[in-house]
């Protein structure tokens, strides 16, 4: 996980780069202008700083020289966005300090390789993530996030759910949909103990129809170490269970 630091005045621009790189399990700062910018670096220390050149106030090439004078600052690697491509300009970015040129618009897959190059990539999980849960939106959407980050993920219904199957999957997180009738929860977690191959494995609690402070008790009663409310959490408790070892 990467901590990025996005000097950005356009919120649309702002927005796309958020769904890029948080889903990644990347932590994205973000400042409007130049002064912002150098401000956050200098608290949050960032492993790497997107600069959009032409911001309001400072110009981006500015706000880049400015961070290399800084001894704070002055080894954070930095990357030039923006619509200017003379070769001028170019030389000009690449003699103030940038390790990177990429021109908007860019492709979303070539600007996350480039800072990932840099920040590496999000440490995964080893193993299959296994769901539990019934027809829910917020289930099928888990899925579809676990799967676009990589992930092998198996969905099964409390029903399916036996020591056989668990010993098989092998899993490194199960997720159980508290939401589900009281006897399939309780029977998920039981199975989920009793299996030799989930012995250790972090179980999630999750719903999508649930408040906070609801979803909270039934993970304390069943026993669950974590708890999602949002795929929005996702990369934040991904990072959790991974500093708490699970697998």
């Amino acid at each position: 996980m990467g901590k990025i630091l996005l000097i950005e005045d356009d919120s649309v621009q702002v927005e796309l780069l958020k769904r890029l790189f948080e889903p990644r399990g990347h932590i994205l700062l973000t400042a409007r202008n130049g002064q912002e910018g150098i401000k956050v670096a200098q608290l949050e220390r960032p492993q790497l700083i997107l600069m959009d050149m032409i911001i309001p106030g400072m110009h981006g090439l500015e706000a880049t020289i400015k961070l290399k004078e800084e001894a704070s600052t002055r080894e954070i690697p930095i990357i030039a966005l923006t619509i200017m491509s003379s070769p001028k300009f170019v030389q000009e970015c690449y003699r103030a300090g940038v390790v990177g040129y990429i021109k908007k618009p860019f492709d979303p897959k070539i600007l996350l390789e480039s800072a990932e190059r840099v920040v590496g990539k999000p440490e995964k999980l080893a193993g299959r993530i296994l769901i539990v849960a019934g027809i829910s939106q917020l289930a099928t959407m888990l899925e579809m996030r676990l799967l676009r980050n990589g992930y092998e993920v198996t969905t099964l219904r409390a029903a399916e759910l036996s020591l056989d199957r668990l010993e098989n999957e092998r899993a490194a997180a199960v997720f159980v949909d508290v939401s589900l009738p009281e006897s399939q929860v309780e029977s998920a977690f039981e199975a989920v103990r009793a299996a030799e191959g989930t012995k250790g494995t972090p179980v999630i609690a999750f719903a999508g129809g649930l408040s906070k402070d609801a979803l909270g008790e039934a993970a304390a009663r069943h026993g669950a170490q974590f708890q999602l409310s949002s795929t929005v959490e996702l990369s934040e408790l991904l990072r959790k269970i991974g500093q708490s070892g699970g697998r």
